[in-house]
């Protein structure tokens, strides 16, 4: 049986990058699936030259809503979505291929695979990932679901996570702002209209962090913690509101929430890492050194938000420093060594790290 496979995505003014990803997404999709939503540029234009069907939708502040508009107009077996500012290197171009001839079926529901949602753009590496579904079978009841932090709700639970199937997101800095303004009144909105589920919670407090409004945000995250959803999104809650505590002073309560990290989910890296953090900006630089040994004996889990370099080269880095300090400079090098070898893309500072250490030393 051959399989069609059609992409769906939604746009607004992405003229930037909409003919890049249509293009490595023409290699592997039988049908793509515009969703303009507004654009005042060249976008529905782009889209049409790259032999996409374009639709129009009148924007309302619900994601879902223009989504589902697009999911109704496909006609493939599976769908794929993505986003104007996402990139498919050609090894993950090669792995859709292949993944379409080989494992698409009426004997699946659905695949999930890694988002790189954050890309270092001097090294091209991953520094921030979670797993999102990403292919789906089109059946009745497939549909998004959610006014912002929209998730693609899909019947059946035949479920096959791809590593291989990577998405990059690269987004454009200068958009950031607004998309933050913008999912914070959509967000808010549904919470005027009454939607008090524990996502809405989550990212209502997420929102507001991104927005700069630390209390306000935990206070947010407070609530969600009174009904939180799974294990991995709470820890997550935990880390941020850390952070909040941090920029407003509350060191007390900065701590507090790390722990409680670590308690809820002690083979994850980050509260390891963010503890180390905590006293080595207070050059406590033995007790820090237990909090970033922890971290790097750590492995990089599967499920939830990653930060990929605290299971990498960062606690390395941070111990080689404490090491230093306490003048123990043979474990320092070592530990800079193995933080370049993990790929700590600043080079220069570990180099200078270790000689400043062998001088010592020697």
């Amino acid at each position: 049986m051959t399989i069609r496979l059609s992409l769906t995505m939604i746009v607004r003014d992405e003229e930037r990058t909409l003919g890049r990803v249509l293009a490595q997404a023409a290699g592997f999709c039988d049908e793509m699936v515009v969703v303009d939503t507004g654009s005042t540029d060249d976008t529905p234009r782009i889209a049409k030259l790259a032999g996409a069907q374009v639709l129009d939708f009148a924007w309302r502040d619900d994601f879902a809503a223009a989504r589902n508009h697009g999911l109704e107009a496909c006609r493939g077996d599976w769908i794929i979505w993505l986003d104007a500012d996402d990139v498919i290197t050609p090894a993950a171009q090669a792995a859709f291929a292949a993944a379409k001839d080989a494992v698409l079926g009426e004997d699946l529901d659905s695949i999930t695979a890694p988002y790189h949602y954050s890309v270092d753009p001097d090294t091209g590496r991953c520094t921030y990932t979670f797993p999102r579904e990403r292919l789906a079978r089109r059946v009745p009841g497939l549909r998004w679901t959610g006014a912002v932090h929209e998730v693609l709700t899909i019947p059946g639970d035949r479920t096959l996570h791809r590593e291989d199937l990577v998405v990059e997101h690269h987004p454009d800095p200068v958009d950031r702002a607004a998309k933050t303004e913008r999912n914070l009144r959509v967000i808010e909105q549904e919470w005027r209209n009454g939607d008090r589920s524990s996502r809405t919670r989550y990212y209502y407090a997420c929102e507001l962090r991104d927005a700069g409004e630390d209390a306000a945000a935990l206070e947010k995250y407070a609530e969600y913690l009174e009904d939180p959803g799974s294990d991995w999104e709470k820890y997550a809650a935990l880390l941020s509101m850390s952070a909040c505590c941090r920029r407003l002073g509350r060191t007390g309560a900065q701590a507090d929430h790390l722990h409680a990290a670590i308690r809820l989910a002690p083979s994850r890296a980050e509260a390891f890492v963010a503890l180390g953090k905590f006293h080595f900006d207070r050059e406590e630089w033995a007790d820090a050194i237990p909090f970033f040994a922890a971290a790097a004996a750590l492995h990089q889990p599967l499920t939830g938000f990653v930060s990929v370099p605290d299971y990498t080269w960062r606690a390395w880095d941070y111990l080689s420093v404490c090491l230093a300090h306490l003048g123990r400079h043979e474990e320092s090098v070592a530990a800079a060594l193995h933080s370049a070898k993990l790929g700590n893309p600043d080079r220069s500072r570990l180099r200078s790290n270790v000689h400043w250490s062998l001088d010592q030393w020697f």
